[in-house]
């Protein structure tokens, strides 16, 4: 959300992206943003000073039960302006959360003075120690010093802290890097961008990472000009990056359709043409790759088979449920690709076996879906959607005539940015095109 904050070094107002709210059942990716200390960041376009913003902050984890507020002490706010402030977020999350899907604990947030106590009690529910967290605090410390930082300072930092430099450290600095880009902060933008390459040079995981992605990048633009993905590409490239399991394993993730029978059928004769040329040690290297990758495989197979049973027993659940809608409601976060994947092919077992009981059931239960996620769409989002459902543009202009709330210049700027996103799109263009014309439509009437 947009708020108005002032640089507190140069006093200049601007605007920037600031969450009090962080609701894990409806926007799971603000609980990372929080974890990673990426929240709430903000850079000054005048002097540009970055830091994060102190703000009341709501933690609600429906899964764990977990409903908590922290005030941070430093702005120094009376108790009753606190408990007006409590209360406005307490009412932001009701207002939010289907009556059927509210709580007792939901109520009364427990109230969490220190924000360590407040990082330490989310991180509870991920296994995650104090001195995990501890590190990744000191991480986010020399971040945002190091954003700041002359040419001196960085140097010292870099050697005295290196052992700070690490994967997680590579991630929160290229959030940092989105943020100036979204606030348009082209100086923050330049000094984090040029700060990242000198961390990619300098630093050993720096080099192990930039390695990666030019494997990547390699694979990708062959990817790109053969226009397949064949078992022969994937192995092509997983051979050439052998020595390195993250860039291996990074190269299955991607090109996972690949890895299969096949791919295993040309590693195994590519092992049988090396024994046979006596190239023992290239042969031997090979022949671990290969139990690596069987290993991976397995892994991956019981990671898909824990998954899809997951989503089994909460399809189960659902249609057992004397209430649907309401069970829906509760188990929206577990409802993701594999859960319509399972529910896709119990109805295409269901139809091919005449279980017509069943079936309806299941269809049900997906339109219930349809519905919900319907309803959780931002209303502007769900109105855009009825504009490009209308047959013609005489259906398109009584929307307009009947929704005149709906009519904002708010809505033409998400015309306007959906359209830029098709159009970068190849084959998005005649959408583009459409969304332009409701853009133009909606501008005469505002």
């Amino acid at each position: 959300m947009l708020n108005q904050i002032t640089c507190p070094r140069c006093q200049t107002p601007f605007n920037a992206d600031i969450h009090q709210v962080i609701d894990v059942g409806q926007n799971p990716q603000l609980k990372y943003e929080l974890l990673n200390g990426t929240l709430n960041i903000f850079t000054c376009p005048n002097c540009g000073t970055s830091g994060q913003m102190a703000t009341p902050l709501l933690y609600h984890d429906p899964e764990h039960e977990l409903f908590m507020v922290h005030v941070p002490m430093e702005l120094n706010l009376p108790h009753e302006e606190q408990q007006r402030l409590i209360g406005q977020l307490v009412q932001e999350v009701m207002n939010q959360t289907p009556p059927e899907a509210r709580r007792g604990y939901m109520l009364q947030p427990q109230e969490v003075i220190s924000y360590q106590t407040f990082l330490e009690k989310i991180l509870e529910t991920e296994g995650v120690t104090p001195e995990m967290i501890a590190r990744q605090q000191e991480q986010g410390e020399l971040l945002q010093t190091l954003a700041q930082a002359d040419k001196e300072t960085t140097n010292r930092l870099l050697e005295e802290r290196a052992d700070e430099i690490d994967e997680t450290f590579f991630a929160m600095l290229h959030r940092l890097i989105e943020v100036a880009q979204q606030q348009e902060n082209e100086d923050q933008v330049l000094r984090l961008i040029n700060l990242q390459a000198r961390l990619y040079t300098e630093t050993e995981i720096g080099q192990e990472l930039e390695a990666r992605q030019t494997a990547l990048r390699a694979f990708q633009q062959e990817l790109q000009r053969e226009d397949e993905l064949t078992p022969a590409l994937l192995l092509k490239h997983v051979i050439q990056n052998k020595d390195d399991e993250e860039t291996v394993n990074a190269l299955i993730s991607v090109g996972q359709q690949a890895f299969n029978y096949e791919f295993f059928s040309l590693l195994t004769e590519r092992i049988e043409e090396k024994a046979k040329a006596h190239e023992k040690d290239e042969a031997k290297a090979l022949t671990q790759l290969r139990r690596q990758l069987l290993e991976l495989q397995q892994s991956l197979q019981e990671q898909s088979q824990q998954i899809l049973q997951q989503a089994t027993d909460t399809l189960q659940r659902i249609l057992e449920a004397d209430d649907q809608e309401a069970a829906i409601q509760e188990n929206i976060a577990r409802i993701d690709d594999a859960f319509m994947y399972v529910l896709s092919a119990m109805m295409a077992e269901a139809q091919q076996q005449g279980q017509l009981e069943q079936m309806q059931a299941l269809q049900n239960v997906q339109n219930l879906i349809m519905q919900e996620a319907e309803r959780q769409v931002p209303p502007q989002i769900r109105f855009i959607n009825s504009l490009i459902r209308a047959e013609t543009e005489a259906e398109q202009r009584q929307l307009l005539e009947e929704n005149p709330d709906m009519v904002t210049d708010e809505l033409a700027q998400i015309l306007d940015a959906l359209s830029q996103e098709l159009a970068a799109e190849q084959q998005g263009s005649d959408m583009a095109d459409e969304i332009q014309k409701l853009k133009a439509m909606v501008q005469m009437r505002v």
